[in-house]
């Protein structure tokens, strides 16, 4: 297998897109939690707790979770990629001019 610079690109940037998505993820739960007031709980990974002052006031949200798993996690979602870049045949060759 050729390590090619396509490739290698890929390799590199699969964590960085994983924990892209992961990250937006995570956030848009937060803010379902803090809008709704309302407990989310993603198993072993993150629970958010939003509440909402009854007088009308503000809201907060606490949130406890673990980064191994998220870091677990993102290397989950970041296996099919690379797997892809590394498995993938190449292209077709390209004729040589000259």
């Amino acid at each position: 297998m050729k390590f090619s610079a396509g490739r290698v690109f890929v390799l590199v940037l699969a964590p960085l897109i994983a924990a892209a998505l992961v990250a937006t993820g995570l956030m848009l739960l937060a803010i379902v939690a803090t809008e709704a007031a309302t407990t989310i709980v993603v198993p072993y990974l993150v629970t958010y707790t939003g509440t909402k002052d009854p007088g009308g006031g503000g809201r907060t949200l606490y949130i406890d979770g673990s980064w191994s798993v998220a870091t677990a996690v993102t290397g989950i979602v970041a296996s099919p990629l690379v797997a892809l870049a590394l498995f993938l045949p190449d292209g077709p060759a390209r004729p040589r001019r000259g």
